[in-house]
C-alpha cells in the first residue's frame, strides 16, 4: 500500500541513538575524539527502501544532534524505528521509554546488530513493540505496509506472522517468525537516502583515516566468510554478497556530484575479497576525469602486490588491516585465517605500493598472556605501520567468544553499566593472565609506546598536509592513550 492511498498517512521516523547515555557501552569522557562519526547508512538504506514504496520518512541522527523526543511525540509519529548496536543499546532503551510514555499509540520497532544477536533479551529489556532480525530493507517495508493497511499503530497478529525476520509480543509471550533470507541481488537495493541526513560536511571520521572532507562512505558488499571468533556477523552473516562494479561506481559518482564528497571510504568488511571485482572498481575509478582519494578495510589474505599497486594507481591512499595480534598462537585461537608471516607480507606490499597502513589489534581475548601481549606490542613497533589502534576485547553478542564465555557461566550485562573504554564496571580479564594489572594498563601503554617514538613523531610531522590534520591527530592520540 502506498502511504498516500486513502486517508491514512503513515508517519515514520528513524533514529540513530547517540553515545550520550552514561551507561552506554563505549561511553568515555574521551570517546568523542575517536568515534568514527559517519552517516548511518543502515537507516539511509531503510529510508530509501521505504521511499521507493511511496512512504515518507524522516531520519534523526543522534550522533550529530540531540534526538528531539518531544518533537517526535508532538508530531504523533505512527512508527518509530530505532537502530542499535551493542554500544548504543542503552541509549536506544532510554529513547524508546520516553517515546512510549509520551506517545503510547506509536509502534516502536528495534533493528540492528544488537537485537539480531540477542532478540529475546533485547525485547525484554524495553518497550519495543516489534524487532527486525537481520537485514531490514524488505522486512520493514512489509511491516509498514501492514501497519498502513490496518490504519492502527500495531498490525494484527496474522499480518505479523506472514512477515519473515520479526520478533514481536503476543500477550506475555515473544514470538518469532521464520528467518528471512539474505538479499542476494544487492544492486536491487536503491542507493541510501542521504538527502534525509545532515550534510556530509558535519561528519567527522576517525583522525588520520581521511585526507579530505567531506568524506563519502559507501558499502559495496555485505557479509564476511571469515571465522574470527571475536567478530559479530549477526546482521549480514557469513554469506559474502557484492554489488556490481557499475552499481558501485554509480554511487561514487552520486556522492561526488550530489553530495560534494571529496574522498571515498569503502566501509565493507573486506573490500578486496572478490579480487576481480576490486580490479574492475579500480579501473572504473581510474577512468574518472578527477581522481578521487579513497580508503578501504580489507584482509591480508585478499590482497596481492599487484592489486595493491592498482589500488594506489586508482586513488587509494590508505588500507586498514585487522592484524589483531603479534602471536601466531593467538592468531590461530582467534581463527584469523592468516599467519604472522602473511601479516608482515601484506603490510610490506602495501608500503611498497606507496599506501598508508592502519592496523587494528585486539588485546585480552581468552588465551591471552603477558607474553602474547608483549609480542603484539613488539610486532606493532617493528612494522612500518602508519597508525595502530589497540582495542580492549569486548565479547560482543553474536560472536563465537560471547557464546563460549556465556556457556562457561560468565555473564555480561550489556543493558546497563557496560563499557569498552574507561568504565570499570565492565572488565573481562583472561584467566591466563597472571598479572591482571598489566593487562588493564596495556592499552594505554601500547598507544604511548607506539605514538611517542621520536622517529615516528618526526615521520608524522613530515607527512602532515594541514593544520586540521595535525590537531585531529593530537586529539586522537590524547583520547586513545588516556592522557
Amino acid at each position: 500500500m502506498d502511504s498516500n492511498d486513502g486517508d491514512f498517512q503513515v508517519r515514520i521516523i528513524l533514529i540513530n541513538p547517540p553515545f550520550e547515555d552514561e551507561y552506554s557501552v563505549g561511553n568515555s569522557k574521551s570517546i568523542k575524539y575517536i568515534l568514527n562519526v559517519i552517516p548511518p547508512l543502515g537507516l539511509a538504506y531503510l529510508a530509501a527502501a521505504l521511499g521507493k514504496s511511496g512512504f515518507t520518512v524522516e531520519i534523526i541522527d543522534g550522533f550529530l544532534e540531540n534526538s528531539d523526543i518531544l518533537g517526535i511525540i508532538s508530531a504523533k509519529a505512527d512508527i518509530v524505528g530505532i537502530t542499535a548496536t551493542t554500544p548504543t543499546f542503552n541509549s536506544a532503551l532510554l529513547i524508546a521509554r520516553k517515546i512510549k510514555e509520551g506517545l503510547p499509540s506509536a509502534t516502536i520497532i528495534l533493528g540492528g546488530a544488537h537485537i539480531t544477536a540477542m532478540p529475546f533479551e533485547a525485547m525484554r529489556a524495553g518497550p519495543f513493540d516489534i524487532g527486525v532480525i537481520g537485514e531490514g530493507e524488505e522486512a520493514l517495508v512489509e511491516l509498514v505496509k501492514a501497519v498502513g493497511t490496518e490504519q492502527c499503530s500495531v498490525p494484527t497478529k496474522t499480518d505479523l506472522r506472514s512477515i519473515k525476520g520479526l520478533i514481536y509480543r503476543e500477550g506475555p509471550n515473544l514470538v518469532t517468525t521464520p528467518k528471512r533470507e539474505a538479499i542476494i541481488n544487492l544492486d536491487s537495493i536503491p542507493f541510501p537516502a542521504r538527502h534525509l541526513l545532515p550534510p556530509l560536511s558535519r561528519y567527522r571520521p576517525t583522525p588520520a583515516s581521511y585526507r579530505r572532507l567531506p568524506l563519502g562512505v559507501l558499502i559495496s558488499s555485505r557479509g564476511c566468510p571469515q571465522q574470527c571468533t571475536f567478530c559479530d556477523r549477526a546482521v549480514f552473516g557469513n554469506s559474502y554478497r557484492f554489488r556490481s562494479p557499475e552499481n558501485v561506481l554509480g554511487e561514487v559518482d552520486e556522492l561526488i556530484a550530489k553530495y560534494g564528497a571529496k574522498e571515498i571510504r569503502f566501509f565493507d568488511d573486506c573490500f578486496a575479497l572478490n579480487r576481480e571485482r576490486a580490479y574492475q572498481i579500480c579501473a572504473g575509478l581510474r577512468k574518472r576525469k578527477a581522481k578521487i582519494p579513497w580508503t578501504c578495510l580489507t584482509t591480508v589474505g585478499s590482497v596481492t602486490k599487484e592489486l595493491l599497486e592498482e589500488m594506489k594507481a586508482s586513488g587509494c591512499w590508505q588500507v586498514l588491516y585487522g592484524l589483531e595480534s603479534g602471536s601466531d598462537r593467538m592468531l590461530k585461537l582467534l581463527k584469523k585465517g592468516a599467519s604472522l608471516e602473511q601479516n608482515i607480507q601484506a603490510v610490506k606490499w602495501a608500503k611498497d605500493a606507496g599506501l598508508s597502513v592502519r592496523a587494528d589489534f585486539i588485546a585480552g581475548t581468552p588465551g591471552e598472556t603477558e607474553e602474547s601481549l608483549n609480542q603484539t606490542l613488539s610486532f606493532a613497533l617493528k612494522m612500518k605501520l602508519d597508525y595502530a589502534h589497540f582495542n580492549k576485547f569486548v565479547p560482543y553478542p553474536g560472536s563465537e567468544l560471547y557464546e563460549r564465555l556465556r556457556g562457561e557461566g560468565i555473564s555480561f550485562d550489556f543493558g546497563r553499566g557496560s563499557s569498552i573504554t574507561d568504565n570499570e564496571s565492565f572488565q573481562y580479564v583472561p584467566d591466563t593472565m597472571a598479572d591482571k594489572d598489566y593487562y588493564k594498563k596495556f592499552i594505554n601503554l601500547a598507544h604511548r609506546k607506539f605514538y611517542l617514538r621520536p622517529a615516528y613523531i618526526l615521520r608524522r610531522l613530515l607527512s602532515l598536509r594541514s593544520w586540521e590534520e595535525l590537531f585531529g591527530q593530537i586529539k586522537g592520540f590524547l583520547a586513545i592513550s588516556g592522557l
